[in-house]
């Protein structure tokens, strides 16, 4: 039987909303829901805000959203919690009697447990309406496919509701339960996809001189491409360029020149200047490739998400409020960033806004997000509950002044 973590250091209130908590996420994370289409999602959400008193809700401005709005018993300013609430187009390959009921769907990045802790926090707060000003939860879809935050963005929510600043929080299977990291400044990269179509003149594999070959440009293009960061990049800049894929002709075809080729993959950097210069380079070399091959190209280059880039004060009010919680052995200032993205960056590019990485390791929470037999750590929502109370009421007090 699964025990909460840290129980002495959570609210008694949270605690006893444990067992409410767990049948929410394993519920959640058996009847995974993909981008935006996540309504039975929704629903349960819902239920359990409006059974705890909280009923200014929207789940029609944004499709597969929920914003809930909860004000405080004095005047003041507003600040925004956010969770992911999608899962991902992949198998559960747990054992346990929650796992995914629906093929090729599962909750592996832990998003059922990010909803849940910060419905704990909303409960707590709605039975707890001391504090100035008002809090807005956003029950964000399609993180997973970078598209969810953009569409709240641009549907207005931050100026509607004027938020200041924004917090969200991500569970982390390389920290103890217990635990929570920090980072100021950049924590993951901005994710972007390439795509390159060479498209020259098929022929048969015995009369090569008959047609265009866009083989040769491929391959060329591929090995361009490895040079980008080695020769200019700035060595002391991350960056990352992964081919992921390269297609042309048929594997059980072997006398057939393809008259098209292509190839795709990822581009993850921190600096805006560096994402600039890769992309330049990349279609530079695309074209000059294919010229000299006579061969027709068509460059894709998708910006998908910007490089998290958490705000100093709204982190460092978060690391103050962990210290008093967990005590200085449990808190991680300064973390290594990420390669991986995160599309909380598109708040940050409008307000202040930090996130902040959950530990949920333990004996039986070892492997990685994004992998088939990853579950979600219950025994951390209730401190990771109190947590985001506390850092919503300190935030509050401060900006309210």
């Amino acid at each position: 039987m699964s025990e909460p973590v840290m129980k002495a250091r959570c609210y008694p209130e949270i605690l006893a909303l444990y067992e409410e908590l767990k049948e929410h996420r394993r519920d959640v994370h058996a009847h995974p829901e993909l981008g935006f289409d996540t309504d039975r999602t929704v629903e349960k959400i819902v239920a359990f805000l409006k059974r705890h008193g909280i009923t200014e809700l929207d789940t029609s401005t944004v499709k597969g959203s929920v914003i809930a709005v909860l004000t405080g018993n004095q005047p003041g300013v507003t600040v925004a919690l956010r969770a992911d609430i999608d899962a991902l187009p992949m198998p559960d390959s747990t054992s346990n009697p929650w796992k995914s009921t629906v093929e090729g769907k599962a909750h592996a990045c832990g998003h059922d447990g990010h909803q849940t802790w910060m419905l704990g926090t909303a409960a707590y707060l709605s039975a707890h309406r001391d504090f100035p000003g008002r809090v807005v939860f956003i029950f964000q879809p399609a993180e997973e496919i970078g598209l969810g935050a953009t569409a709240i963005v641009q549907a207005g929510i931050l100026e509607k509701y004027d938020v200041k600043e924004i917090y969200g929080g991500h569970d982390e299977p390389f920290l103890d339960k217990g635990s929570f990291g920090f980072k100021v400044g950049h924590l993951q990269a901005s994710s972007d996809s390439f795509l390159v179509e060479f498209t020259g003149v098929g022929t048969h594999g015995g009369r090569p001189h008959k047609g265009i070959d866009p083989l040769p440009a491929l391959a060329e293009l591929y090995n361009a491409y490895q040079s980008i960061i080695s020769r200019k990049v700035d060595p002391l800049e991350p960056a990352v360029l992964s081919v992921c894929s390269m297609n042309a002709g048929r594997k059980d075809t072997y006398n057939v020149v393809p008259g098209d080729a292509s190839l795709g993959g990822t581009v993850r950097t921190f600096s805006p200047a560096v994402r600039d210069l890769l992309e330049e380079n990349m279609k530079r070399m695309a074209e000059g490739i294919a010229q000299a091959h006579g061969l027709k190209v068509n460059f894709q280059y998708i910006r998908l998400i910007s490089s998290l880039n958490n705000a100093e004060v709204c982190t460092k009010a978060g690391i103050e409020e962990a210290l008093k919680l967990v005590g200085e052995e449990n808190v991680v200032k300064d973390m290594t960033p990420f390669m991986s993205s995160e599309d909380f960056s598109v708040y940050q590019e409008k307000i202040p806004g930090s996130i902040i990485r959950v530990g949920v390791r333990d004996e039986n929470h070892q492997v990685s997000i994004h992998n088939p037999l990853f579950d979600f750590n219950d025994e951390v929502l209730p401190l990771a509950s109190t947590l985001f109370v506390n850092i919503v009421k300190s935030r509050l007090a401060a900006l309210s002044k």
